[in-house]
């Protein structure tokens, strides 16, 4: 198995030691969820092949804001006489001039469009370096839209691309501003824990802006949207982000609790209410230009422990009730639940306006003027809800002191960081500005801003070893701190990596296509790039087997199975292929260490020479998986039923219980002829249900053990009445059910 590169711990007694390395964790990839290149970024783990959510622990939110929405800020703007925000309401306005004029996306359709980019509502083009595989689990194909290019919806595949996969986007602004965005992500698990976003403001003459005269969202070309302003005046870019996990809203404009805080956190699917909510804590480095957060130990939430410290949010220790239930959600006693690190670096803004094809290092702000009262960022502030100003409610030049604050000095504008010992205290709805510039624009310019997006920390074995020992003393208040400060070695990793990237960027040989515009991918940030991954896989239940086939990666020089039961996402952390350390170096493996019933979800990797691997995520099994099924038995007293009795806390196969993984209402009919009837009673002669065996196995399975109003089966002893319709020979079995 490759190795994964790790980040060293402070070691502070044998007890703690080995920790492990702490490496990131299976979280916030491009394949965990696809990341939304509008609106809101959420960050989710564990995820996989873009499915959207996890099972048992549905869709884990890390951070739910780690990119919003922007504004930008222009002195001495002159109002089009066909101005979208204004023209229904504010025709006065009209032609006429602002001394301070924002934008701030409040007025959504009407402040911004993207219609002449995409092809419907929301569906942007992707780009992928090798072409998505196509998987096959018992010959059914699982064929995903994220995973399959279209060509109608101009979806592409560009071998020269610097990373795995591109998604762009470009968005024009009511006053003829325009923005491109180019986010970057790559697939081996040295690398998949960074994403790389170029922002790119600029001026096309003419530029496409809303108007609603050609359709709803509509969008057309406004060459006085150039004529009416020939210098944007000191423009300022601004940006929102407030990294936090699960619900509320903001920083839309405004900040706000709509109900349900932390929905989404991996705590409180799990019930664990009494955990932290919105108690992180906020870092800013100028030096290196980062911003990160990480859990505290919040003063308003005591959690699960005598001492109150819910620092990582730590899981219930053994036997306490609460932990029963968070158990099915693959929660064990004292695991940290939020030891992540999770931020944004920016490694580029443009000094002054260019090309759009211009990322030079001589045009960087950060290198030529790293000191000085205009050094970028102009502003980072937190602001509550309270203070935060926006068009909805506020006048135009009110709000551009806001984004700007003029009259004031860069120490005054810069947030200073939280105490690392810091407890909050309440829960506050509040968000995060940052405020680039000024730049003084002309038509056909642009200014670039780049950001990587990094969550890294503990492997989730190593959370959940550690909060084990935690939990049950055996460690110190100072080596659960060392363990869970790791994380920042985690994050300081991927923010090298993201500027090595960005050191070795070069220009892609391939053009962005949209509905009606296209400009050149241009540079990129750079990798060394992994293998592909098979371009096919199949996976297939076999008797008593099962097995798996793929198609030759031509850089290959080996590969890795991996092997996850009762659902696609139980995977350790880290991962642990089934051959070991030693690569397979075929195409296929029968894989005879398996149990009938359960159900099994594969994935194959390939591996270059340089150790690289590929994506877990692409190649891996989903629904129902793939399960084990023995050759069919004539004689009919055979027949049994597993598990009998039946215990709804059995627990699972995999973890030495009874119950099939991932299934805990299934039951099994065993050595059963090729055909078979299965009518199952009460034992006062009820019908419950029938089964029809026709498969041509010796298995048949009761997924959910229902009957055919649809409702669980109770508690009690059960009969089922078995026919063999070729031979007509019939047989009974009892079976208890204890729930």
């Amino acid at each position: 198995m490759i190795q994964r590169r790790f980040t060293t711990l402070l070691m502070f007694a044998a007890l703690l030691m080995p920790l492990s390395d702490a490496s990131a964790q299976w979280i916030g990839r491009m394949w965990g969820s696809w990341p939304s290149i509008d609106y809101f970024v959420v960050m989710n783990s564990p995820g996989g092949r873009a499915t959207g959510f996890t099972n048992p622990d549905v869709r884990t939110v890390n951070a739910q804001v780690m990119d919003g929405w922007w504004q930008f800020a222009i002195e001495d703007f002159n109002v089009p006489s066909y101005f979208e925000p204004f023209q229904g309401d504010q025709p006065e306005l009209l032609g006429k001039p602002f001394t301070k004029f924002v934008n701030d996306y409040k007025e959504d359709a009407r402040d911004f469009t993207r219609t002449h980019f995409e092809l419907g509502d929301g569906l942007t083009p992707k780009i992928y370096r090798n072409q998505p595989p196509t998987v096959t689990q018992d010959g059914v194909n699982l064929s995903q839209t994220l995973w399959t290019i279209f060509p109608d919806r101009l979806d592409q595949v560009v071998p020269d691309l610097t990373a795995d996969l591109l998604i762009p986007l470009e968005v024009g602004y009511a006053g003829g501003l325009t923005e491109r965005r180019r986010l970057y992500a790559w697939q081996s698990p040295e690398q998949d824990e960074m994403f790389i976003l170029i922002r790119s403001y600029g001026r096309p003459d003419p530029p496409n802006v809303p108007d609603s005269r050609v359709g709803a969202r509509g969008s057309a070309p406004s060459p006085e949207s150039s004529t009416a302003n020939p210098v944007f005046n000191n423009l300022y870019i601004g940006q929102n982000a407030y990294i936090q996990r699960g619900g509320g809203q903001g920083p839309a404009g405004e900040v706000r609790n709509e109900g349900a805080v932390e929905v989404g956190a991996r705590h409180f699917t799990a019930n664990l209410g009494a955990l932290g909510e919105w108690d992180e804590l906020y870092f800013y480095d100028d030096e290196q230009k980062l911003f990160y957060a990480r859990d505290a130990d919040s003063a308003n939430k005591a959690g699960y422990r005598p001492d109150g410290d819910d620092r990582g949010e730590p899981a219930p220790a053994e036997g306490h009730e609460s932990l029963e239930l968070a158990k099915a959600a693959r929660i064990s006693a004292g695991e940290f639940l939020e030891s992540e690190y999770k931020g944004k670096v920016w490694l580029y803004v443009s000094q002054n306006p260019t090309t759009f094809e211009d990322l030079s290092d001589g045009n960087n702000w950060f290198i030529n003027d790293p000191n000085s009262e205009s050094s970028q960022p102009r502003l980072i502030k937190r602001v509550e809800g309270s203070s935060w100003r926006s068009s909805d409610g506020n006048t135009r030049p009110e709000v551009y002191d806001f984004i700007v604050e003029p009259g004031t000095t860069r120490d005054q504008r810069i947030f200073q960081s939280d105490a690392p010992d810091h407890q909050p205290t309440s829960i506050d709805m509040w968000a995060f500005q940052m405020t680039w510039g000024p730049w003084d624009m002309k038509p056909g310019e642009w200014v670039h801003i780049v950001e990587a997006w990094v969550i890294a920390g503990p492997h989730t074995d190593e959370n959940k070893r550690v909060g084990a020992q935690w939990a049950n003393g055996s460690i110190s208040f100072d080596q659960k701190e060392a363990f869970l400060n790791s994380g920042q070695d985690s994050l300081m990793k991927g923010v090298e990596l993201a500027r090595q990237a960005w050191a070795n960027r070069r220009t892609v040989n391939g053009t962005v296509q949209g509905k009606e515009v296209s400009w050149p991918i241009g540079m990129a940030p750079s990798l060394p790039l992994g293998p592909s991954w098979p371009s096919n896989v199949a996976y297939r239940s076999g008797p008593a087997q099962n097995d798996i086939e793929w198609s030759a990666v031509s850089d290959a020089v080996g590969y890795n199975l991996y092997k996850m039961v009762g659902h696609e996402t139980n995977l350790p952390d880290p991962p642990i292929a089934v051959n070991g350390n030693t690569l397979i170096t075929g195409t296929s493996y029968t894989d005879t260490d398996v149990v009938r019933g359960e159900r099994y979800f594969y994935a194959v990797t390939a591996v270059d020479a340089d150790g690289q691997e590929s994506s877990i995520f692409a190649t891996r099994g989903l629904g129902n998986g793939v399960s084990p099924f023995s050759a069919p038995v004539n004689d009919l007293t055979s027949v049994r039923v597993v598990p009998n009795p039946y215990s709804i806390l059995g627990g699972n196969l995999s973890d030495g219980g009874f119950n099939f993984t991932g299934q805990p209402n299934k039951l099994l009919f065993v050595n059963l002829p090729a055909r078979a009837i299965i009518r199952i009673f009460t034992l006062q002669g009820d019908l419950v249900t029938r089964l029809d065996h026709v498969s041509g196995s010796g298995d048949e399975e009761w997924p959910l053990m229902a009957n055919d109003n649809n409702q669980f089966i109770v508690s009690g002893v059960y009969v089922a009445h078995i026919t063999n319709p070729d031979t007509g020979e019939t047989d009974i079995e009892k079976f208890v059910v204890i729930r």
